[in-house]
């Protein structure tokens, strides 16, 4: 286990996590594909094995419809601040009609035309699976799972990390690293013998997996050698007047002690 090289004494427990891949779907189609073989293997009737599947199916699809209209009573108050001032735009967002409409009207003519053998009305059965689904929704059964959050807001790209990321890049990196490469043609010029080889001019950004960078670099690996200070960059910024960058310029030895230079 790698330590921390600010606090050598304490061990870095904290990983950075890999992209979820397709295990889950993958689970999904292996558990659908037992049940469709076990129920195969029982030999119950086709008919009603289809019913209850497709009604089954039908209270799903009415879970969501009606799960749907409970977020658009709070949404038509909203159609200025969230769906441009449209109706069918806060429509579309709460019910996905695309799929699950099409998915409930064939379901709902499959329990028709499908014989019951319990001799129960289609009206009470759906009135019954509309009050299982309410009552699922008041209970807040219907929630996403934290690993459910998570792995929507990694798909669709809103983990707080891209965020940050692309902060930084806009707000800092955008704006200083065309004048850092100035500053370090300058600064050669002035010392021809500190930075002897261009290749090795890297910039290196600093992202501990504890979120702690030390102060004193050269303290934290005697590897990290201060040079210099490049010259600084003053502009007008987000209102700020004579905002000043400044970069410090370090040497790095390598496993062969050879001397790059970078800069954080």
């Amino acid at each position: 286990m790698s330590r921390d090289p600010c606090q050598p004494g304490r061990p870095r427990a904290v990983l950075i996590p890999r992209v979820r891949g397709g295990r889950s779907q993958g689970a999904v189609y292996l558990l659908l594909a037992l049940g469709a073989a076990m129920l195969y293997l029982s030999g119950e009737p086709l008919v009603p094995a289809a019913r209850t599947l497709t009604s089954h199916l039908l209270a799903l699809q009415i879970g969501v419809l009606l799960k749907g209209t409970c977020y658009l009573a709070e949404e038509i108050f909203h159609l200025e601040s969230r769906h441009q001032g449209s109706f069918w735009r806060a429509l579309s967002a709460c019910l996905p009609l695309r799929w699950h409409g099409l998915t409930l009207l064939v379901c709902g003519a499959a329990c028709a035309a499908l014989p019951d053998s319990d001799g129960r009305p289609l009206g009470l059965q759906l009135g019954l699976a509309s009050l299982c689904q309410l009552l699922i929704l008041a209970l807040g059964l219907h929630k996403p799972s934290a690993v459910e959050m998570s792995e929507m807001a990694e798909r669709s790209k809103q983990n707080v990390a891209h965020g940050l990321a692309w902060s930084y890049y806009i707000g800092y990196l955008k704006i200083v690293l065309p004048r850092v490469k100035k500053s370090m043609e300058e600064f050669n010029r002035a010392n021809p013998n500190v930075l002897a080889y261009r290749e090795t001019w890297k910039l290196h950004i600093l992202v501990p997996l504890s979120c702690d960078v030390c102060d004193d670099l050269e303290k934290a690996d005697s590897n990290i050698q201060y040079l210099a200070d490049l010259t600084e960059t003053t502009l007008t910024r987000a209102g700020t007047k004579k905002r000043v960058y400044k970069h410090s310029l370090y040497g790095i030895r390598d496993a062969d002690k050879i001397l790059a230079q970078d800069w954080p």
